[in-house]
C-alpha cells in the first residue's frame, strides 16, 4: 500500500511540474502574469515576441500605427543588437518594450540559473543602452519555465509575463487560424501573444502574421475591445526607474 501511494505522489508531482514548466498560466515554479485586468473598459493587450525582424516588425508598427493600438513587443537580444533602429521606432511610436532574453535557445529550457541571469541582464543592458529603458518585464522563451529561469528572474528583479491567448504563428500556420485563435475567443483583461520575429533553429514564414493582424485589430474593435497597453492592464511597471545623469 505505502508503495502503491509514493507511486501515485511521485506521477502527481512529477504531472504538477510539468505543468509548471509548459502551462503558461502555472505558477508552479514562480509568480507570474498571465492575464489582465477585466474590470472597467473591455480592454485587451497585444504582445510581439523573437523581434525586431527587419522585415515584419516595421510591417507590424504600420499596421499598429493604421489601427491607433500600441503593444508590447519582447525583444531578443541578439536581434536588437543587430536592429537597434527597430527598436528605437518601437519606443518613438509608444510601444512598450521587454526583455525576451539575449540569445532564444532551446539549449535554454535546461541551463542553470547563471545563464538566465546573464541573459537577462545582457539583454537589459543593451536595451537601456539602445532606447534609454531598461525593461522589468521578462517573457520566457517559448513560454517555457523551469526553477532555474525562475530563479534567475527573481534575482535580476524583473516581472515574468506570459499569456491567456496565443496565436501560435511561432511556427507554420495561416492568416485564417491566426485569427480563429485570437480574434473571435478574446476577453477584456486577456493577453495576446504574436510573433514579429524569428529565431534560429525554427524557420517559418513572416506572411500569415502580417495578413493575419489587421483582421485581428477590426475584429476586436468591432466586438467592443480595445487594444490597450499592457501596462494598463496589470499593475507591473514596464521599466526600472531612469538611472540619474551624473
Amino acid at each position: 500500500m505505502f508503495a502503491q501511494l509514493a507511486s501515485v505522489a511521485v506521477a502527481t508531482a512529477s504531472g504538477l511540474a510539468v505543468h509548471g514548466i509548459f502551462a503558461p498560466r502555472s505558477r508552479f515554479w514562480g509568480p507570474l502574469i498571465w492575464r489582465g485586468d477585466s474590470s472597467g473598459p473591455p480592454r485587451v493587450a497585444l504582445t510581439f515576441d523573437d523581434g525586431p525582424h527587419p522585415e515584419a516588425t516595421p510591417r507590424v508598427l504600420d499596421q499598429l500605427a493604421n489601427a491607433d493600438a500600441r503593444a508590447t513587443f519582447f525583444l531578443v537580444g541578439a536581434h536588437a543588437e543587430k536592429w537597434p533602429r527597430i527598436v528605437r521606432r518601437i519606443v518613438d511610436e509608444g510601444h512598450l518594450i521587454g526583455n525576451h532574453s539575449f540569445a532564444h535557445r532551446i539549449a535554454g529550457s535546461v541551463s542553470f540559473t547563471g545563464y538566465w541571469q546573464d541573459s537577462i541582464l545582457r539583454t537589459g543592458r543593451l536595451l537601456e543602452e539602445i532606447s534609454g529603458r531598461r525593461p522589468l518585464w521578462f517573457r520566457p522563451p517559448f513560454a517555457v519555465k523551469q526553477w532555474h529561469l525562475c530563479q534567475a528572474v527573481a534575482l535580476t528583479q524583473q516581472t515574468m509575463i506570459t499569456f491567456s491567448r496565443r496565436a501560435l504563428d511561432g511556427r507554420p500556420t495561416t492568416a485564417a487560424r491566426i485569427v480563429a485563435r485570437l480574434a473571435p475567443r478574446a476577453a477584456a483583461g486577456d493577453i495576446l501573444a504574436l510573433h514579429d520575429g524569428v529565431v534560429d533553429g525554427m524557420p517559418r514564414p513572416i506572411e500569415p502574421t502580417l495578413a493575419a493582424l489587421p483582421q485581428v485589430l477590426e475584429t476586436l474593435r468591432g466586438r467592443g475591445l480595445r487594444v490597450a497597453p499592457l501596462d494598463q492592464l496589470i499593475s507591473a511597471p514596464p521599466y526600472a526607474p531612469a538611472r540619474p545623469s551624473s
